[in-house]
């Protein structure tokens, strides 16, 4: 379902600042303190991160584990990288315009892998439906992240209808034409079947059409 607002992106946003606080309260205190908004991780939920770094081998490795997982995925990163970024962050002047300006750029030097595995940790520690218990904030009922698993088939499942497709598209011929319902006596009165019904004499005409061109040719030429 498609919005005309980023209200959805935002409320999943201020989950950020729960994780944070469950992780390390300290850290979150200061972040709090200096008055900054989990908003500046705007770009990396919704580009994923695609916008901020310029390393294309971090960007699909990040594609992959966002693609595979559940939506809220992007999220727990979110808050893997704000996490992991604690003694940079609280060696900042607590004022709003510096600890905003920090957030937002990732690091070039980000460690990916390293990032991917604490993102698995927190999704594993905070489960979808727990975290917005935690954080009170519920997130639309026909959200991606709360519809994921009822939508989405286990592996195991799609691959035996992968295979179930496979096999009837090798049993069956695929390049019939299609049915007319036409009357009985205007298909036998078409012209094309017609044409396959008279196609020996259309053989012969076309053999004596070719014999008569080679006799012509042969007449020029005695002239």
């Amino acid at each position: 379902m498609m919005f005309n607002s980023l209200e959805p992106v935002m409320k999943q946003l201020t989950i950020i600042d729960t994780i944070v606080r469950l992780e390390d309260n300290e850290l979150h205190e200061f972040i709090t303190e200096a008055g900054v908004l989990p908003y500046y991780a705007l770009s990396w939920v919704i580009t994923w991160c695609s916008h901020d770094l310029d390393d294309l081998e971090q960007i699909t490795r990040l594609f992959d584990l966002f693609l595979t997982c559940n939506p809220f995925t992007v999220i727990y990163f979110a808050a893997a990288v704000v996490l992991s970024r604690r003694q940079g962050i609280l060696a900042l002047d607590c004022d709003t315009s510096t600890v905003h300006s920090f957030l937002t750029k990732l690091p070039r030097d980000l460690d990916v892998d390293k990032m991917c595995e604490k993102t698995r940790e927190l999704s594993s520690k905070y489960g979808v439906y727990d975290i917005q218990c935690k954080s009170t904030i519920a997130l639309d009922q026909f959200s991606a992240v709360n519809r994921f698993e009822q939508d989405w088939q286990s592996m195991s499942d799609l691959n035996e209808e992968v295979e179930r497709v496979i096999r009837i598209l090798r049993e069956e011929r695929y390049d019939k034409p299609i049915e007319f319902s036409l009357a009985k006596e205007q298909h036998e009165h078409s012209l094309l079947n017609q044409l396959l019904g008279r196609k020996e004499i259309y053989t012969i005409f076309t053999l004596g059409a070719n014999k008569m061109d080679t006799t012509s040719q042969r007449g020029s030429g005695d002239f």
